[in-house]
């Protein structure tokens, strides 16, 4: 389910349900018709749809280890909030880029298609009648919604193509250090002649330090501009001049200037943030330019089927074995 987790985990703020903010514009619903639960522009998500993402959220999403979220003791009402909230996200990222598709002439090719006709078969097939029941999903809807979803996947692929996975080490480097923080000045002097004379640094982190008291790791973005300034150009065992911010006064030794094995961890991270911010100005993007609905009196009256005989959780996983990308 490689390509599910592309997508998927990059569905955060894209639509929520009486209102949201993307790239700091507030955005409204209204009603979107009958058997429309939400639009986008001129594209827009039927509650056939909407009913099949649920149920199969619910089945994939549903369960933490052994525990059943449906069946113990939690607020049922809460989960389930949770679980649409994640399925109308994930909806409105593939129809976004969908419409990014159609803005850009992206379109699937004979073969792609064929591929979604055959992963909509397999998936129609092994739907059981209490499934088709519980989703109203035929053939034809789900040939549909793998075309969406194989449309979305093609312009996710074609965007993380172009970013720059190029990461310089000193934006990735991590470095190991303690870090001895005071927000009074008068604490910050006596602790300055302490170092001065002497003072063993990490015991002074631990009896003084209002922040961490024992070894940290920590890249770019961590601490105030002034202390990252001296903090990355020490060497192993230098201790830092005393560097006054706007919130306190800082101390800093460094255990090891390159943390090799976190800054590698941290380069992947850089390179991910990077995938997330170009979708997520393209959403920004549509939401800025496009009319946005929700049918709000249908999404509320659409409720997860518990019962046990509800199983379809395979509707990602299937197209996904479909697709090349």
């Amino acid at each position: 389910m490689k390509k599910q987790k592309c997508i998927a985990v990059i569905v955060a703020a894209a639509i929520l349900l009486s209102g949201c903010s993307v790239a700091g514009k507030t955005v409204f619903f209204s009603f979107a018709g009958p058997f429309t639960v939400f639009s986008i522009g001129p594209l827009s998500c039927g509650r056939t749809e909407a009913k099949v993402y649920l149920a199969n959220y619910k089945n994939l999403y549903g369960r933490v280890g052994d525990t059943d979220l449906w069946n113990g003791d939690f607020d049922t009402t809460e989960v389930e909030e949770g679980v649409k909230t994640a399925a109308i996200n994930h909806l409105s990222k593939v129809y976004s880029l969908d419409l990014y598709a159609r803005e850009n002439d992206i379109e699937l090719d004979e073969d792609e298609k064929n591929q979604v006709a055959a992963a909509a078969k397999e998936y129609t097939d092994s739907l059981s009648e209490t499934d088709v029941d519980a989703t109203g999903a035929n053939l034809g809807s789900i040939r549909k919604m793998y075309e969406h979803y194989a449309l979305a996947e093609k312009v996710y692929s074609m965007l993380m193509d172009s970013v720059d996975e190029e990461v310089s080490e000193d934006e990735a480097r991590i470095m190991d250090a303690y870090v001895l923080y005071v927000t009074d000045k008068k604490t910050y002097r006596r602790l300055a002649k302490q170092i001065k004379n002497g003072a063993t640094f990490e015991r002074l982190v631990s009896s003084f330090s209002e922040g961490d008291k024992g070894e940290v790791s920590f890249g770019r973005g961590t601490y105030p501009e002034e202390v990252e300034e001296v903090a990355f150009a020490l060497e192993d065992d230098e201790i830092s001049d005393g560097i006054e911010t706007d919130d306190g006064y800082y101390f800093v030794q460094c255990i090891d200037k390159y943390n090799e094995e976190l800054s590698e961890e941290n380069k992947k991270k850089i390179i991910a943030g990077r995938k997330e911010d170009l979708v997520q100005n393209i959403v920004s993007d549509q939401y800025d330019k496009y009319d946005s609905q929700i049918n709000t009196k249908l999404w509320e009256r659409m409720h997860i089927e518990t019962k046990d005989d509800v199983q379809t959780d395979s509707f990602f996983v299937t197209i996904e074995n479909y697709l090349s990308y």
